[in-house]
C-alpha cells in the first residue's frame, strides 16, 4: 500500500474517533440534563406512589414558610367584690340595712362565712363566663363604712386580678322594689358612700342602689327614724321578687363590661 492510502486511513480513524467522542459528551449531557429535570419535578410534584412522610429537612423549610396566625387574646374575667353596707347588730333587719338583707339571696351557698381577711362575713356569688363575685357584709355602722370596705377591697385585689368594686346600699329616692345604678360621681347625700369614698380616694365605685322610699316629711329626724325602722315583711318581699332580679342582671352587665 502506498504511503497515500496509509494517510487516508489514519485520516479515516481519526474522523471516527472524533465522532465517538463527540456522540459521548453529546450522551453525557443529555444524561444531565434529564436528571435535572428529574430533580425538579420530584421536589415540586411528589410521585403518588411515594411515601408522603416529608423527611426533617423538607419539613423544617415548609415550617418556615408557613405564617403563623398570632395567638388570639384570652378575655379577661372580671372578679366583683359586692359589699353590702348597712348596719349591724339589731339594725340588720331595718331599711338602712336593705343592703345586707338583699346580700343573703345572692349566696351560692346560701350563708356566708366570717373571715379575718376581709373583716367580715364572705361568700360566694353569682358569676358567668366572664365574671365572678364575690359578697363581703360590713360589719361596722354605716356612716363610718369606708375603712371596713377599704380593708376587704384591699384583700380582695391583692389575690384577684381584674378586680371590680360594687356597692349594695339603700336609696332613699326610689320606691320599693326599684333598682339604680351609679358609677362614681357624688354621694347624693349618703353618708355610708361618703365615707366610703373617702377611704377609697381615686377608686371607681359602682352604687347599686335598693329603692326603700322615703318618709312625708322631709325634715332630717323624720328621714333618720323612717330609715332605721326595721324593713315589713311585704316591703321585703317586694324587694326580693323585684329588686333581686335586676340586682343579678346589673352583676351581669358589669362583669361583662357593658357597665363599665
Amino acid at each position: 500500500m502506498g504511503i497515500k492510502g496509509k494517510k487516508a486511513r489514519q485520516q479515516r480513524r481519526q474522523q471516527q474517533q472524533l465522532q465517538q467522542q463527540h456522540l459521548a459528551e453529546t450522551e453525557m449531557g443529555a444524561a444531565e440534563e434529564s436528571s435535572s429535570l428529574d430533580l425538579v419535578f420530584e421536589s415540586s410534584s411528589p410521585s403518588p406512589s411515594t411515601s408522603t412522610t416529608t423527611s426533617p429537612s423538607s419539613s423544617s423549610t415548609s415550617l418556615s414558610e408557613i405564617e403563623l396566625e398570632p395567638e388570639m387574646a384570652i378575655p379577661k374575667i372580671r372578679n366583683i367584690l359586692l359589699c353590702s353596707i348597712g348596719n349591724p347588730g339589731a339594725l340588720l333587719t331595718t331599711r338602712h340595712s336593705a343592703g345586707h338583707i338583699l346580700l343573703s339571696h345572692l349566696s351560692t351557698t346560701g350563708t356566708l362565712s366570717n373571715s379575718r381577711a376581709y373583716g367580715g362575713p364572705v361568700g360566694p356569688g353569682p358569676s358567668g363566663d366572664k365574671y365572678t363575685t364575690t359578697l363581703f357584709q360590713s360589719t361596722s355602722y354605716m356612716n363610718v363604712s369606708g375603712p371596713a370596705v377599704s380593708k376587704a377591697w384591699k384583700s380582695f385585689k391583692s389575690s384577684n386580678s381584674n378586680p371590680v368594686l360594687v356597692i349594695l346600699h339603700d336609696e332613699l329616692e326610689k320606691p320599693v322594689g326599684k333598682v339604680k345604678y351609679k358609677k362614681d360621681g357624688s354621694a347624693g347625700g349618703h353618708n355610708g358612700l361618703s365615707s366610703i369614698r373617702s377611704s377609697l380616694p381615686g377608686e371607681t365605685l359602682h352604687k347599686i342602689g335598693l329603692g326603700i322610699g322615703r318618709p312625708e316629711s322631709r325634715e332630717k329626724n323624720a328621714v333618720a327614724e323612717y330609715v332605721l325602722k326595721r324593713m315589713g315583711n311585704g316591703d321585703t318581699e317586694r324587694m326580693l321578687d323585684e329588686g333581686l332580679p335586676l340586682v343579678m342582671r346589673m352583676l351581669e352587665d358589669i362583669g361583662s363590661g357593658k357597665l363599665k
